[in-house]
């Protein structure tokens, strides 16, 4: 990666495998590599491939999951892929095989210390999450993306880069906020809605809604 973090002293490593292997799942090794606890062995993919230049070793296909954790004593598995309902679905067969998720932090994130982040969120270069805010599991916080004071982020939600949620947002389980996208204070964003690129939303966005313009208005529903 042409950076070695070294550990830290009495600190066991913890040895990551990836699973993805695109250009979003590069983002989330370098920032699992932000811990020097971590030691990521390798990565594993739907077809087996990965993209030139990840940084580690592509292992096989996602198919061998437990085998390729056995033989290279996995002790957590990372699940690095953008799309949300993909992410949900592979980190749901991954915990159903009993193993447990690794976190990703950027070294140039701002977390609060009253924030709290759960297993297999990835917070990016340049996010910021600030005080008494709940990032869910399998959510992504990606590049110069900021959620203000107390928020509540479900789980496999994808806040793009540059998008901006204000104090007291709600977001739903597997929603989408776009590109440089704006959350005012105090709504809720329902489960499963997208919100467009540069989107200036105003007022709440039902569940399973598409979104856009400034001010925000609806565009589909399913």
């Amino acid at each position: 990666m042409g950076t070695t973090l070294l550990p830290v002293p009495n600190t066991p490593l913890v040895r990551v495998l990836l699973v993805g292997a695109n250009g979003h799942a590069r983002v989330c090794l370098e920032a699992l590599l932000d811990d020097p606890r971590h030691v990521v062995v390798g990565a594993i993919s739907s077809d087996g491939t990965g993209i030139e230049g990840l940084g580690v070793p592509m292992l096989g296909h996602d198919r061998n999951l437990a085998a390729l954790a056995r033989d290279h004593a996995i002790d957590r598995v990372f699940v690095a892929i953008g799309d949300n309902a993909a992410r949900s679905d592979v980190t749901r067969r991954v915990e159903g095989e009993g193993f447990t998720l690794g976190t990703a932090i950027s070294r140039f994130a701002m977390v609060s210390h009253t924030a709290t982040t759960h297993d297999g969120s990835a917070l990016l270069p340049g996010a910021v999450v600030n005080a008494a805010t709940v990032i869910g599991g399998g959510a992504i916080v990606n590049t110069n993306a900021s959620v203000d004071h107390d928020c509540a982020i479900g789980e496999f939600v994808h806040i793009a880069p540059g998008a901006s949620i204000a104090g007291g947002v709600t977001v739903g389980a597997g929603a989408l906020i776009g590109i440089g996208a704006r959350v005012l204070p105090n709504l809720t964003i329902g489960a499963g809605a997208v919100v467009g690129a540069g989107a200036v939303v105003v007022s709440d966005v039902a569940a399973g809604s598409t979104v856009w313009g400034a001010p925000a208005k609806v565009r589909e529903a399913s």
